[in-house]
């Protein structure tokens, strides 16, 4: 059983000039329990072009998916944090107990008839979860790009007609006054409007800005990009943002 909700995020990038689909686990929690990691790599059998994966395949890799998921998890206690498909190949990801490594050596007995699937696997210690936190977690980029999606998906439940510009709110944190007011120069040259630095109780430094935009066809994406270019540059984190509603 899982020791966190779970809440899988999707992104895209390119690995080495080559598209790559992940799907990762956004609320895993590296455990000391479980050092052992596990990749599973399930080449696909009619694979796009451009190395991902094809329509006529994503029913079978589902199922293939929670064959894997529900077996390794029943039968060696591991926790399954994400998906990467890429250059023709899906791989798994898994963490273990160091103890249910003898079980790998009889893979096929544990999860059991793949069909037409061929599975290749590599187990590795990986105690401070490397893999996890370093490869697989979203950047700050693609980490906004999923929250984007999730946000634009309830404005548009809520009836919003994302083509309409109105104002978005925006809330980053620094660790000095200094940073907070630089980024505020850097932002209003870019068009926003800023509110003045705010110290908060637990020591950092707010800031609120605000900016007409909208948000259709990839435009939330673009200008969360063109804060993140400003925020990280001066080692601040970004809240995300936020606007009202805008119906036809």
């Amino acid at each position: 059983m899982s020791r966190w909700q779970p809440n899988f995020g999707f992104y895209l990038t390119n690995l080495d000039e080559h598209p790559a689909s992940f799907v990762v686990d956004l609320n895993a929690e590296p455990a000391a329990s479980h050092p052992l990691r596990l990749q599973l790599r399930v080449p696909l059998l009619t694979p796009r072009p451009d190395g991902l994966r094809d329509a006529s395949e994503l029913e079978a890799m589902g199922a293939l998916e929670d064959r894997l998921v529900d077996a390794l998890t029943a039968r060696t206690d591991a926790l399954f944090v994400g998906r990467l498909v890429t250059r023709g190949a899906t791989e798994f990801f898994f963490y273990l107990p160091r103890e249910s490594g003898p079980k790998l050596d009889d893979l096929k007995g544990l999860v059991g008839d793949l069909g037409e699937y061929t599975l290749e696997y590599l187990a590795a210690d990986d105690p401070d979860w490397g893999m996890y936190t370093e490869f697989l977690y979203p950047d700050p980029y693609s980490y906004q790009a999923i929250a984007n999606r999730s946000l634009l998906e309830q404005l548009q439940q809520a009836g919003d007609v994302l083509t309409v510009a109105r104002t978005v709110d925006h809330l980053a944190f620094f660790e000095t006054t200094g940073q907070a007011q630089e980024a505020a120069t850097r932002l209003k040259a870019a068009g926003f409007d800023t509110d003045e630095p705010e110290a908060r109780e637990d020591g950092r430094v707010g800031l609120q800005f605000h900016r007409d935009d909208a948000l259709a066809d990839g435009q939330a994406d673009a200008f969360v990009a063109e804060v993140l270019d400003v925020i990280l540059a001066l080692e601040g984190s970004y809240d995300g943002w936020g606007c009202p509603v805008v119906k036809g």
